[in-house]
C-alpha cells in the first residue's frame, strides 16, 4: 500500500482557474500578451516589470501583469510547501522543521489572497495573465530548465530536491532571499507612484520573507552541523542558484562555471551516469 506522501507526490496540482505557464504559451497567446504589455518576453522578468510600472504608473495593464506574475509564485509556493509538509514527515528531519514549513505554507496562502485582492483592485482577475510559475509538474513531454535540471538532468535534479539540505538551500535561502529584494523594491515603487495598496501588500509580504529566509538559514545550519560534507553541499547549491539567477559578476560566474563543470562530472559518476545523460 502506498504511503500518504507517495499519493500526494503522484497527485497533480490544480487551481481554479487552471495554471497557464508563460513559458508554454502558443504564438497566439504570446501575440495577445505583446499587445497588453508591449513585449511578451518581459513578462517573466518581474524586476523589469516592476521598473516598467515605476516609469508608467498610469498603465493599469502593467500593474495587473506585475501583480499576476508575483501571484503565480505565491500559488506555486502553496503547492510546493504544502507537499513538503507531507513528504518531509517521512524524512530524517526535526519536527520543528515540519512545523516551520507548515507555517510558511499558510504565509503563502495569505500572500496569494493579498495578490488576488490587489489585482482585482485594478479591475483584473487571477488567470487573466499567464503564470510565471506553476504548481506541480510541467505539461507532458516538457522538461523544466532550472539550475539543478540544467546541471544534473531532470531525473537527478528531482532526486536532489528530495534532499532537505538541497531544498532549503535552493528554495528558502536563495529563492526566498531573492523575494526579499523583489518585495522590498516593489513596495518602494508603490510608495513612489502613490499606490498605497501595492506598497502595503508587498511590505507585508517582505516581512514574511525575512522569516522564510531565516528558516532556511537556521535549519540549513542545524542539518549540516558537524558534517562538513553536507555543509559544503548546501553552499554549492546556494552558489549554483545565485549563479543561475545572474546575480554575480562576470568573473565570479566564470569561476563558478569551472567549479560546476567538475561538480557535474562527479554527480554523473555518483548517479551512475544519469546526470551526464541529461536524465
Amino acid at each position: 500500500m502506498k504511503s500518504f506522501a507517495e499519493k500526494v507526490r503522484e497527485t497533480p496540482s490544480c487551481r481554479e482557474p487552471a495554471y497557464r505557464p508563460a513559458m508554454y504559451l502558443g504564438d497566439e497567446e504570446k501575440a495577445e500578451l505583446d499587445k497588453k504589455i508591449g513585449d511578451a518576453a518581459l513578462f517573466q522578468d518581474l524586476f523589469t516589470m516592476r521598473e516598467m510600472v515605476r516609469t508608467q504608473p498610469e498603465n493599469i495593464e502593467l500593474k495587473k501583469a506585475l501583480v499576476s506574475g508575483i501571484a503565480s509564485a505565491e500559488f506555486a509556493g502553496i503547492d510546493a510547501f504544502s507537499r513538503k509538509v507531507v513528504e518531509w514527515q517521512e524524512w530524517p528531519v526535526p519536527q520543528t522543521l515540519i512545523m516551520a514549513i507548515a507555517r510558511q505554507t499558510w504565509d503563502e496562502v495569505r500572500h496569494a489572497h493579498l495578490a488576488k485582492g490587489l489585482v482585482e483592485s485594478y479591475g483584473g482577475e487571477i488567470g487573466e495573465y499567464p503564470d510565471t510559475l506553476a504548481g506541480g509538474a510541467p505539461p507532458p513531454g516538457v522538461t523544466t530548465s532550472g539550475p539543478l535540471t540544467q546541471s544534473y538532468g531532470a531525473n537527478a535534479a528531482d532526486q536532489l530536491m528530495r534532499d532537505p539540505v538541497v531544498s532549503l538551500s535552493m528554495t528558502n535561502v536563495s529563492l526566498e532571499g531573492g523575494a526579499l529584494t523583489l518585495f522590498q523594491e516593489t513596495a518602494a515603487v508603490g510608495e513612489k507612484i502613490g499606490d498605497d495598496l501595492m506598497a502595503h501588500c508587498y511590505d507585508y509580504n517582505w516581512a514574511d520573507e525575512v522569516t522564510h529566509t531565516a528558516i532556511g538559514d537556521f535549519f540549513g545550519k542545524l542539518l549540516t552541523e558537524d558534517n562538513p560534507e553536507q555543509e559544503a553541499k548546501a553552499l554549492r547549491v546556494h552558489a549554483m542558484a545565485e549563479y543561475f539567477r545572474a546575480r554575480l559578476s562576470g568573473e565570479q560566474s566564470a569561476e563558478l562555471q569551472e567549479c560546476f563543470a567538475d561538480e557535474v562530472e562527479r554527480a554523473g559518476m555518483a548517479l551512475g551516469g544519469v546526470a551526464q545523460n541529461g536524465g
